[in-house]
């Protein structure tokens, strides 16, 4: 169930800004917090003169991979003159406040989950971020001409670091937001149950960063237990961690577990045997269903959530792997609750790789559906409710 998409082009070692920001680290973020070149440069400083010009030579190398990794493309132009910028602020180490979970912590929502329908309302309940990003914008700024790219000014950095941070945050934010939605009411203090399935990489980094709190924040009134089921690697240390007999108290409101290996196996060990509760919402984030190979894997899942009834929610990278994804789903009569955009996906796009023409985002689509329209006994047709579809 391996996500089929990873962080640009030729994966994560491979991705010039990754490359640079690992090997530079520590002359640009030598305590964990990012500096300026007047912090760490010159006589009594940390690093001399070499290892200055150096990094000018490293950070103008890393401009040239840029400018071949990108194709012009007439149809998205404005999309990847901001991707330009991204891929700049992509390598600075801790670009992102260190303290960013801290603050989301201790920010709370002005509005339920189900009301912050666009990052718009998102940003306007979270004014603190916004000035820890207009300070990184700063730090960031002072770096500029090592680039050998014009300075696009404060306002463009800081918006860029807002769109980085959304493709941090979309993964709490849109599975708070489908706790809210799509699940049922509860009293106060009663838990709600989250399966999240084919888990990878951004599901542990979110719950290691501490960015979960964004999944209490959308929903105040509840404790939250997260299941958390893969065969990826990302999930073992997990699984190892807190399994489904040890859960463990990551905040005084969410309960984590982890197991490693597919779902329907997970039902069939913990479920059925009553060991784990059902969930109130199931969830994959790039599952990947539209991908040869990959839907298969998931086959023997689908039928499961779909004869059990259970709220699924599936995202995707794209429109064209959306689109994918729903011949999968209608072939199995996927009875659809919403269908269309994600108004909290991403807003950090990327073009893909030899596809000029097609630019992705974490969580750019929905789908959430709740059991078939066919009765798979009779063949017979089941009255199906009114789908809210958004293109």
């Amino acid at each position: 169930m391996a996500k089929v998409v990873g962080d640009g082009a030729g994966g994560v070692n491979k991705y010039p800004p990754a490359e640079f920001s690992q090997k530079y680290g520590r002359v640009l973020a030598p305590n964990g917090r990012l500096s300026t070149p007047e912090e760490v440069f010159g006589e009594d400083k940390l690093f001399d003169k070499e290892v200055e010009e150096k990094t000018k030579l490293a950070f103008r190398v890393t401009m040239k991979k840029l400018d071949k990794l990108n194709t012009m493309s007439e149809e998205n132009r404005e999309e990847l003159a901001r991707e330009k910028i991204d891929q700049v602020v992509e390598c600075f180490p801790n670009s992102l406040p260190e303290d960013l979970p801290a603050i989301l912590g201790n920010t709370k929502w002005g509005k339920s989950g189900k009301d912050v329908g666009s990052w718009e309302e998102w940003w306007s309940m979270h004014t603190k971020v916004e000035a820890a990003l207009r300070g990184q914008a700063k730090r960031i700024g002072a770096w500029w001409s090592y680039t050998g790219r014009p300075h696009p000014g404060d306002l463009e950095v800081q918006a860029s670091l807002a769109r980085l941070a959304s493709g941090v945050l979309t993964h709490p934010i849109t599975i708070g937001r489908m706790i809210d939605m799509y699940t049922p009411k509860r009293k106060k203090d009663k838990p709600k149950s989250v399966h999240l399935m084919g888990t990878d990489r951004p599901e542990a980094t979110m719950i290691y960063a501490g960015f979960f709190i964004e999944i209490l924040n959308a929903n105040p009134g509840n404790p939250i237990k997260l299941t958390l089921v893969s065969p990826d690697p990302a999930n073992q240390q997990l699984s190892r961690d807190c399994s489904p007999k040890a859960p463990m108290l990551i905040n005084p409101n969410c309960k984590l577990t982890a197991w490693d290996g597919l779902y329907h196996d997970f039902w069939s060990k913990f479920i059925n045997t009553k060991k784990v509760e059902r969930p109130d919402v199931a969830m994959g984030i790039h599952p990947g269903l539209h991908a040869d190979g990959v839907f298969e894997f998931w086959e023997p899942t689908l039928d499961l959530l779909l004869e059990e009834a259970i709220v699924t929610v599936f995202t995707t990278f794209s429109e064209e792997e959306y689109e994918a994804s729903l011949e999968r789903l209608d072939s199995m009569f996927a009875k659809y609750l919403y269908k269309g955009r994600n108004p909290l996906g991403s807003q950090h796009v990327k073009q893909t790789p030899h596809r000029p023409d097609m630019m992705w985002a974490s969580n750019s689509f929905l789908i959430v559906f709740q059991g078939r329209t066919v009765d798979m006994k009779t063949m017979t047709l089941i009255e199906e409710p009114k789908v809210q579809e958004v293109q």
